[in-house]
């Protein structure tokens, strides 16, 4: 059953729905009859007899790759390139991302590519996935020297989220989407961020229509900026919030280690603690954000064991680095997110406001 409809002007439909019920007709009105679904072990194991039953008609191939962070690399793309090869696909093929956000992004990256440009469908199983990477066209891997540094964009033709398969999630996979959902509300104004604040202890729960109305605000959010910005020439580069100390947490504890949303919610706090000094941030509202995090079972400062020095190594490598500057994204308030170029060295200071001074 759908339960929300979410149209953007990059020409497609993001359909949030009870379960997989209407995936099939969505695709055949696409002009979609053959496709790959490529996903993982787990995913397959919880939820892939219920796809192949809605998709019976359309007889997909399916791949499975690893599960988890450490296998979103270069090798692993090579991988699935071979394999959709091998299945002869051609230009009409779709490739369905079943699972979360490394799901998405692999096979989005290789649908990007074989034979320069296959139909994407993106069927996102986390609320991670559902809320950020199955929406916006970015796709990648990563590499030893940082996250998401290969990659192309390349816009799904249908983002369908069925919400059944968040009741499956670990609370930790939970918690990762919802800093993706609370960067949002940032993102979007006081109204959002108030909401999520009062909202925090039902959030990460069973409410279909509560999890509908998260995954809506997050996708018109981020549909707002990718619709002005679908190159990330202006400001979409605002969706970063939170990414720049948070990507280098992920790869200096190693890929996997913190979940996303978790470090995305530490880089997104620093970021405001550092705004004080920059852009004129509230105390106020950096206690405010503090709490609303807390209250979605976000962790708020960095791992105590953590080296700063090489989070500013990791930094220095960010691709929003431009001729030994850094364009950081600050929140000053609710609906007030500001993109300002500092001095690498300033990289140090954002790392000290990972942490509270004692």
């Amino acid at each position: 059953m759908l339960i929300r409809s979410i149209h953007l002007a990059l020409g497609y439909t993001v359909e949030i729905a009870s379960d997989f019920r209407g995936l099939a007709g969505a695709l055949a009105t696409l002009g979609i009859d053959r496709a790959v679904i490529v996903t993982n072990p787990t995913v397959r194991t919880l939820h892939g007899a219920a796809l192949a039953a809605e998709l019976q008609q359309v007889a997909p191939h399916w791949i499975e790759l690893p599960d988890g962070e450490a296998h979103k690399n270069l090798d692993t793309w090579r991988f699935l390139v071979s394999a959709l090869l091998v299945h002869r696909v051609d230009r009409n093929t779709a490739v369905i991302a079943f699972g979360g956000g490394v799901i998405g992004d692999l096979a989005g990256f290789a649908a990007a590519t074989v034979l320069r440009g296959l139909p994407l469908v993106q069927v996102p199983t986390t609320l991670l996935a559902a809320v950020d990477a199955s929406v916006g066209g970015k796709t990648g891997v990563n590499t030893p020297e940082g996250k998401n540094l290969v990659g192309a964009f390349h816009q799904p033709k249908l983002v369908w989220t069925a919400l059944h398969t968040h009741r499956t999630l670990p609370v930790r996979e939970r918690r990762c989407g919802l800093g993706e959902v609370l960067k949002h509300a940032v993102l979007d104004g006081p109204g959002a961020f108030a909401g999520v604040n009062a909202g925090a202890s039902e959030l990460g729960g069973d409410d279909e229509n509560r999890a509908a109305d998260a995954v809506a605000l997050s996708v018109a959010v981020k549909a707002r900026l990718v619709e002005a910005d679908p190159y990330e020439a202006g400001d979409r580069v605002l969706l970063n919030l939170g990414h720049t100390l948070g990507h280098a947490v992920e790869a200096a504890l190693g890929y996997g280690a913190m979940s996303h949303g978790e470090a995305v919610c530490i880089g997104m706090i620093a970021a405001a603690r550092f705004g004080q000094e920059l852009a004129g941030t509230s105390p106020a509202f950096v206690r405010e954000l503090e709490r609303t995090a807390a209250g979605l079972g976000l962790a708020t400062e960095l791992p105590a064991d953590l080296d700063p020095a090489e989070l500013v190594t990791a930094m220095r490598f960010d691709k929003k680095r431009e001729r030994g500057m850094v364009k950081l994204v600050i929140p000053v308030s609710a609906g007030d997110v500001r993109l300002i170029v500092v001095p690498d060295t300033a990289l140090v200071r954002l790392a000290e406001h990972g942490r509270v001074r004692k």
